[in-house]
């Protein structure tokens, strides 16, 4: 930019057009809300695999490291595990059996 001109004009943030992330939403029945019941439940990976990648330090709950697989999730928590993708955490409801009906909204 050093040699040629440049002009900025500020426009309205609802002018600024953009495309909304891709997802794909489903319900899985879990026994409890743990990172590793529901991360593997939404990437369709083993739960020992995942532990071993909770070990490795490559699953974050929103941007933060998770050292340790019982960690216990809420609704709009974000799980992401390096080259799997991410995952947001939905409504979660009880069933008649006292389980856990959680809805899972992956990111494509």
């Amino acid at each position: 930019v050093a040699s040629v001109p440049v002009s900025c004009v500020e426009i309205p943030l609802l002018a600024l057009e953009y495309e909304p992330p891709r997802t794909k939403s489903f319900k899985t029945i879990e026994a409890s809300l743990r990172v590793d019941a529901l991360a593997s439940a939404g990437f369709k990976i083993s739960r020992s695999k995942l532990v071993g990648l909770i070990s490795n330090g490559d699953v974050r709950v929103n941007w933060s490291p998770v050292t340790k697989n019982g960690t216990t999730l809420k609704s709009g928590d974000v799980i992401s595990v390096s080259g799997q993708g991410r995952l947001k955490i939905g409504e979660i409801s009880t069933t008649k059996k006292g389980k856990f009906a959680v809805e899972l909204i992956r990111y494509l």
